[in-house]
């Protein structure tokens, strides 16, 4: 897998920002397979998986590791997914 992070094009680090009450957007680069995979396994919380491995992996207070489906249930998913694609 590869992640790398980027910044919207022409948006300095010293740029402020208004109060919006909304976390700033990182923008990170994930391949597209993996990422229909995680979705298929995770559905909409998969930005919440990332977030929370990187809180994990940062050892903030309280961090968990997000836990890990079952193999058969990945597979399962992943092949649901693969079939509907190719309808």
């Amino acid at each position: 897998m590869i992640l790398s992070v980027q910044k919207p094009a022409g948006r300095g680090d010293n740029v402020g920002r208004p109060r919006t009450g909304q976390t700033p957007v990182q923008y990170i680069r994930i391949p597209q397979d993996d990422w229909d995979d995680l979705r298929a396994v995770a559905g909409r919380n998969a930005h919440g998986l990332v977030r929370q491995f990187i809180r994990w992996y940062l050892r903030r207070p309280g961090a968990k590791l997000p836990e890990r489906p079952a193999r058969e249930s990945i597979e399962e998913r992943v092949a649901a997914r693969e079939q509907e694609e190719r309808k």
